[in-house]
């Protein structure tokens, strides 16, 4: 796949402390992307490390906080643009603090997460629920294989009929 045609970049969101079977995924989803991008199936390849939860109030003090901040504003208007359901990302609701009964609002993060950009532009997030089928971070990454291997097959038939 000619990545200058339609450069493809991929966000990786890992949360870290995860169980193993979670990070048996990851290392899955990891190795895979590393493999397409080093096969130039994707032009840019970034991995974030995030926790189980985000408070927004102390996330806007820091620069790491303000830029996950604001991929989570670029995912929700994406679930909005796109009518599919974001439902591993549990937008911001309140949690209590069982020792002072003090309340803050938080945003609870999936394990794993993927944000794919076209030109630019954001084009998918995974995990997601579309139509009622639920595609995951590890269906996403093999969709990006796919296409990469159709690509190449349409270039190599290209190539042959000339």
């Amino acid at each position: 796949m000619d990545s200058t045609a339609n450069p493809v970049r991929v966000e990786l969101f890992v949360r870290s402390l995860c169980p193993k079977d979670a990070t048996q995924q990851q290392h899955y989803v990891l190795d895979r992307l590393q493999a397409l991008e080093d096969a130039g199936r994707i032009e840019d390849l970034s991995i974030l490390i995030w926790g189980r939860r985000i408070e927004p109030r102390l996330a806007q003090r820091t620069a790491e906080g303000r830029h996950l901040l604001e991929r989570l504003s670029m995912f929700e208007q994406w679930e909005r643009d796109s009518d599919a359901s974001l439902d591993a990302f549990d937008w911001e609701h309140p949690l209590t603090n069982m020792v002072s009964d003090d309340s803050v609002s938080v945003i609870t993060l999936p394990t794993l997460a993927l944000a794919e950009y076209v030109d630019g532009d954001l084009q998918h997030v995974a995990p997601c629920t579309r139509d009622g089928t639920v595609h995951r971070v590890a269906d996403r990454v093999n969709r990006l294989a796919d296409t990469a291997d159709l690509a190449d097959t349409l270039e190599h038939e290209h190539t042959v009929v000339q």
